[in-house]
């Protein structure tokens, strides 16, 4: 085993001592040592070599706790770094908090987490990501704030890097939607007697009660410009203030729509609460006045999440509780874009015959993706297949979009399949088709 001697001699070259650390990362080291490093530190001015030393010398195994030496030189270390404005000695001060965290008590465990919290619109994305991937590992709280973590990571769609903690961080967070969809996002956009509604599947009244609430709630994300941490030497003290920051300075916010939608698009998974999620998105594209684009974009993006969730039956959440609803909303969503685009109500919705002067639109090949939604719905579930009959106009709504249509290219295949599954083992619908012809 190397002596302390080989490591502590070469303190004056934070440089040679960073690599020759993480050179030798499966070494177990004394105690002593860890004692030596943070006091020579705590005497030295803060530095990016510094703290590659403390990021190397600390991202290997250790039994004991931190000694006061080195808490001390924790507190220092955070007391500089997050009022630093260097985004290269914020990576190294974030890795090397990551690795240092794990050794503090018990209930200093959230010291990390905070620090990442508030260094959240600093960028260092990938190394936030592993510092909250920890937390949410070991934390079965439900007082995490995923507003904070969704608005500033996912504030941007995927620049094409590799981000692996980010992949982690996405898993993690769609795992724990229990925790976070309703609490930072529905219950903040819409009314409570609408979201009920959803739940009890009220297919009566829920398209009379109004579903967006009126007071709109500001979305803006809050920097701190400088944290106050001059009177803090404990751990104690620490804890507390970083603690004050976030509650006071970061109040419960509403996740916004883009940084949902880039979540969602980065990953594969099913929020336990998709059903809800899907039902509330297709209410509000319903109502005539609604043609955000980003809206639409969410909505499509829940469209083919909820198709697989129904195809993947092995992977079902609800057994098939909320399927009927889901038929009658999505019944009701062709009802509206059939006369929408019979009017040319809006550019989105126009049946075109020729090239569309902005091409794809919005709306490109929406009618197939709603069709083969209904489609998956009503394969051999003859409850649902009654549904769509049972819903005015729908019926005449699909077979109205086997019109020739550059903007809706796949409608014609796919309205063949839905007529198929809604016919198979159901005279009546069968019946009502032969009608209408």
């Amino acid at each position: 085993m190397d002596s302390s001697d080989e490591f502590l001699s070469f303190l004056n070259d934070p440089n040679y001592l960073a690599n020759l650390l993480k050179e030798k990362s499966n070494l177990i080291i004394d105690d002593s040592i860890y004692f030596h490093i943070a006091n020579y530190f705590l005497g030295q001015k803060i530095s990016v070599e510094g703290l590659s030393v403390q990021r190397n010398l600390y991202g290997r195994q250790r039994s004991s706790l931190l000694n006061q030496c080195e808490i001390d030189l924790l507190i220092l270390n955070i007391k500089e770094c997050l009022n630093s404005n260097s985004k290269e000695l914020t990576k190294i001060f974030l890795q090397y908090l990551h690795n240092i965290n794990r050794l503090l008590p018990n209930n200093f465990r959230d010291i990390a987490y905070l620090c990442a919290l508030i260094l959240l619109p600093y960028n260092n994305k990938n190394v936030i990501a592993c510092i909250l991937c920890a937390y949410l590992e070991m934390n079965t709280l439900n007082n995490l704030r995923y507003d904070l973590i969704i608005n500033d990571l996912y504030k941007n769609e995927d620049e094409q890097e590799d981000n692996p903690w980010i992949d982690k961080l996405t898993k993690l967070i769609i795992e724990n939607d229990n925790q976070w969809l309703r609490k930072f996002y529905l219950e903040k956009i819409y009314t409570k007697e609408f979201l009920h509604a959803i739940d009890i599947h009220d297919k009566e009244n829920i398209f009379n009660i109004e579903p967006i609430k009126q007071n709109s709630e500001d979305l803006s994300s809050t920097i701190i410009e400088k944290i106050d941490l001059n009177q803090v030497s404990t751990l104690d003290d620490l804890h507390s203030k970083l603690s004050f920051y976030v509650i006071n300075y970061y109040p419960n916010n509403s996740i916004n729509e883009l940084s949902l939608f880039n979540l969602l698009s980065s990953s594969n998974n099913y929020p336990n609460d998709l059903h809800i999620l899907f039902s509330c998105s297709l209410i509000s594209i319903i109502n005539r006045n609604n043609y955000s684009i980003l809206s639409l974009r969410l909505f499509r993006r829940l469209i083919l999440l909820i198709n697989n969730y129904y195809i993947n039956q092995q992977d079902l959440f609800d057994d098939n509780r909320y399927r009927l609803i889901i038929v009658f909303l999505v019944s009701k969503l062709i009802c509206e874009v059939h006369r929408r685009r019979s009017i040319s109500e809006h550019e989105w919705y126009r049946l075109y015959i020729d090239i569309p002067k902005e091409y794809p639109l919005p709306t490109f090949d929406l009618f197939a993706d709603l069709i083969c939604l209904l489609a998956t719905l009503c394969y051999n579930h003859i409850d649902c297949q009654n549904q769509v009959r049972q819903t005015s106009g729908t019926i005449e709504s699909i077979l109205s979009m086997t019109q020739i249509d550059l903007n809706q290219p796949k409608a014609q295949a796919c309205v063949s399949w839905l007529i198929k599954c809604l016919t198979e083992n159901n005279e009546d619908n069968r019946n009502y088709i032969k009608q209408i012809k």
